[in-house]
């Protein structure tokens, strides 16, 4: 008796740290998950990094039409869009009806 008592335990203690290490590869919070966390995080760092170029870009556009601040450059690209503007050697293509 004592001897399938004890084999029994044995195979108790195996059976559960079998499962603890299931759980841990497998599991919610396992290494599988952690592993697409990190790749996802990876994705989003490169959006938020993408993002922060865009509104550097628009932060100094910004600044560049605030009064006071005029840059020929900026002056001119509005002035040409807004009035639709052209050079005499500069050609226009019209892609379809606008």
């Amino acid at each position: 008796m004592h001897f399938i008592k004890r084999h029994f335990i044995a195979l108790l203690v195996i059976f559960v740290l079998s499962l603890f290490a299931v759980q841990t590869y497998l599991g919610e919070h396992g290494l599988q998950a952690r592993s697409a966390l990190d790749a996802r995080i990876a994705g989003l760092n490169k959006k938020l990094q993408l993002l922060n170029e865009k509104r550097r870009d628009l932060e100094r556009m910004t600044k560049l039409m605030a009064p006071g601040a005029v840059d020929r450059d900026m002056l001119e690209f509005q002035a040409r869009e807004r009035l639709n503007f052209v050079y005499k050697n500069e050609r226009i293509y019209v892609n379809g009806t606008p």
